[in-house]
């Protein structure tokens, strides 16, 4: 009983500070907490194996006793403790029983203790104290070539993998430059979470296909876009405060494909390793080692420990030099450890993926004061995994506006010294982003706003034809990225050829589009596993003329495949799959008629799908896509087929003219040259309903004109369009004409007109 209570006052003494004073200029790589620890251990070890010393003393000289040994260790004993951080060898256990005698002798709260105690006492808190210190200076010797590696590891963002002209001079980014913190939201949406079945869903589908699996995750989608469940975001926060939650120690955080799981691990790793621990909101004066496993890896190597692997990771794959016995349970039984379990979806096999869990859970209950993320895609994750109770999920939120400015400034100030030429490359891509809304939508997603930058990067613009834009992206995430994860077509695929695949995509891009609007204007139609599975049998047979049996094999190998990366097309929940974003469905569906249509050699093909689909907002970008691809003349037919449509109540809607206009704002080259008067034509019309009367022509109406006008802008149209409206300049309100000049490249004399506007005699005019 005494013994326990003399071993809690001298542990309360054996303080932090101490520990920093005897560390501080003696250059160990100790650190102070190791030296605090390897006090109290010592002093604890000291007073049970030398019960009597201090038996002597009251309650409260127990507690000066405490005192006392705080006071000696930062006196006579100090140059002696500080020996084996300046690798003098062992304290010398003689002179420090002879001071600890002396300075007792004249402490009145402890000059009756043992005096025959006292050697046998220091000797057990020496030899504990030097096989410590030397323990602990080993862990820290480890710990620093450790963290090295894992910056040498995990800092770099290696950008090999896709595919941009013209990139051979720079193959990575340091992470800290480019990296931005995602926002992350509480998932409120339960294992029990279900969608209303009242029967109140949407009216308006009426292009319900056949099979009821496929019909029920249309609804789904289309209730989930209207209750607003994917956009909610209303109580995001930043995901490093996920490190400094006060109720939780370990989560869950799920993030769609391409929404920055990975890096923001390696992120949290790099910061630690660079000991910059602060920018994670975790206090700056611990010792933090981060562990960093991704799963698949670890499914790969049977039954083996999380720690038996961590360490095989360490020495064989990332290089580090040996580790002592005991490295990572010395920061993992003080809870100094950020374990980081990244891609548990990754985990190929449903089975193993339950063994998998199994193995966290048992890993994270031994060592259960450290902080701790799982990542997973919600696609292969499933809800009874994890207890939410005792692990909160979250989800990883789309960039918004600010978050994508953020990683545009963080993109150039990184590459250009030029400061200048750093902001004139900013502001040509934040306008390419906002002229068009499709391509904003796609920079939503990191992994694409990384495309999108790699190819501004090395091309100093993004090309006009957005379809130039997407069919680079496409060709990175068909074939390049993740390399990483060492996935080739050949160890998968036995009659599918690299080349092959993207045909594929095409015709099941527009097999996907034709199963109906979800009302999603980012996400892409969620696909039935077996009728996918169903569909691509039949295109792989039909492209490789094989026998049924064995194009369905293929198709299961083909959804293997792309089960284990993150590409074009993605499982997006239990046993559906979609495109990564409703852009490249678009996209892709728009090859697929253009490939129809040459290989019958029948334009016809393509103005059918024009008349059929005309005003459809399903349709509306592929047929955007679809015209903007054709040559000059065949352009000219189709925008003339859509000029000329006469549909219902086009003398008040405009919609065949506003459509036609948003075609020749796609800037088909050569298209003056098959039809000058095409052109003319369009923007005559487009300026006439500028100058009507709003009550004409209504709000709806009028609100679409100034959005469309504006899109000439850098386009062959872009000059005559600004002619024909200062030609109406009478017309039309003094400050909306300089709205349209600003828009159509004469900002600079636009703001000088409206300065002299500041002074003009109407007062409306004036505010």
């Amino acid at each position: 009983m005494l013994t326990g209570i003399i071993t809690g006052w001298v542990g309360e003494f054996v303080t932090v500070e101490i520990a920093k004073l005897l560390v501080s200029g003696v250059g160990s790589k100790l650190h102070h907490s190791d030296l605090e620890k390897a006090l109290k251990a010592s002093a604890k070890a000291a007073c049970e194996q030398e019960e009597g010393l201090f038996y002597s003393c009251q309650k409260d000289g127990i507690k000066g006793s405490a005192k006392f040994l705080n006071k000696f260790f930062q006196g006579k004993g100090f140059h002696e403790l500080q020996k084996p951080l300046k690798n003098e060898g062992k304290p010398d256990i003689d002179f420090l029983t002879t001071a600890f005698i002396h300075e007792a002798d004249n402490h009145p709260e402890i000059n009756k203790i043992d005096k025959d105690c006292v050697r046998p006492w220091m000797e057990t808190f020496v030899n504990q104290y030097f096989q410590n210190t030397d323990t602990y200076i080993k862990y820290q010797v480890a710990k620093e070539n450790y963290l090295k590696q894992i910056e040498k590891w995990f800092d770099d963002v290696k950008f090999a993998g896709i595919a941009v002209p013209g990139q051979e001079v720079e193959k990575s980014e340091k992470l800290e430059q480019i990296f931005v913190m995602p926002d992350v939201e509480e998932d409120r949406r339960g294992k029990d979470f279900v969608l209303p079945t009242d029967g109140k869903w949407d009216e308006d589908i009426l292009d319900i296909p056949r099979k009821k699996r496929q019909h029920e995750l249309l609804l789904e989608q289309r209730q989930r876009v209207k209750l607003g469940l994917e956009n909610r975001a209303t109580n995001k926060f930043l995901a490093a405060k996920l490190l400094i939650q006060s109720d939780a120690n370990k989560f869950v955080l799920l993030g769609s494909p391409g929404s920055g799981k990975t890096t923001l691990l390696s992120y949290f790793a790099v910061m630690l390793a660079q000991n910059q621990s602060e920018k994670l909101g975790l206090k700056p004066d611990v010792d933090y080692l981060p562990i960093i496993i991704r799963m698949r890896d670890l499914s790969k190597k049977g039954d083996i420990s999380i720690l038996d692997y961590a360490k095989q990771f360490a020495e064989k794959t990332m290089s580090v030099k040996s580790l002592p016995t005991g490295f990572f349970e010395y920061w993992l039984e003080d809870g100094r450890t950020l374990i980081l379990l990244d891609g548990l979806d990754e985990v190929s096999e449903e089975s193993k993926r339950y063994n998998v869990v199994q193995r966290i859970e048992n890993f994270l209950g031994q060592f259960d004061r450290n902080i701790a993320i799982i990542t997973s895609r919600p696609a292969g994750y499933k809800r009874d995994f994890f207890r939410t109770e005792e692990f909160p999920h979250y989800e990883l939120l789309p960039f918004d506006d600010d978050k994508v400015e953020e990683f545009i400034n963080h993109w150039y100030d990184s590459r250009f010294q030029d400061k200048e030429e750093a902001e004139r490359r900013k502001e040509s891509l934040r306008k390419a982003l906002n002229d068009n809304e499709r391509i904003k939508l796609l920079a939503k997603n990191p992994l694409l706003l990384t495309i999108i930058a790699l190819i501004h990067r090395y091309q100093a613009v993004l090309p006009r034809e957005r379809y130039k834009l997407y069919n680079t992206a496409v060709k990175t995430l068909l074939t390049s990225w993740d390399a990483n994860k060492e996935l080739t077509t050949h160890e998968k695929l036995q009659y599918l050829r690299l080349d092959d695949l993207r045909r594929l995509m095409e015709s099941i891009a527009y097999w996907v589009h034709t199963q109906g609007n979800t009302g999603d204007k980012e996400g892409g139609t969620l696909i039935d596993c077996e009728e996918l599975l169903n569909q691509l049998t039949k295109e792989i047979r039909k492209s490789t003329g094989i026998e049924l049996y064995k194009a369905e094999e293929e198709a299961k190998r083909f959804i293997d495949l792309i089960k284990e990366r993150t590409g074009l097309l993605n499982e997006q929940g239990k046993d559906c799959y979609a495109f990564v974003h409703k852009t490249f469905q678009e996209y892709l569906c728009a090859q697929e008629i253009n490939y129809q249509a040459d290989n019958e050699d029948d334009f016809g093909i393509v103005l059918e799908h024009i008349k059929e689909h005309l005003h459809d907002p399903h349709w509306r970008e592929v047929l955007l896509l679809l015209v903007s691809q054709q040559r000059p003349k065949k352009a000219v037919k189709a925008i003339r087929k859509i000029l000329n449509n006469e549909g219902e109540n086009e003398k008040w809607l405009h919609r065949d003219l506003f459509f036609a206009a948003a075609c020749l704002a796609e800037d088909i080259k050569g298209l003056n040259v098959a039809d000058e008067k095409l052109g003319e034509e369009i923007l005559r019309g487009l300026v006439d309903l500028e100058l009507s009367e709003s009550n004409k022509i209504g709000n709806k109406v009028s609100s679409q004109i100034f959005p469309i006008i504006s899109r000439f802008y850098e386009t062959a149209y872009e000059k005559r369009a600004l002619e024909l409206l200062k030609a109406e300049a009478e017309k039309i309100d003094k400050v909306r004409l300089q709205r349209y000049r600003k828009e159509l490249g004469e900002k600079k004399e636009a703001i000088a007109v409206l300065i002299n506007l500041l002074t003009d005699k109407d007062s409306d005019t004036r505010s």
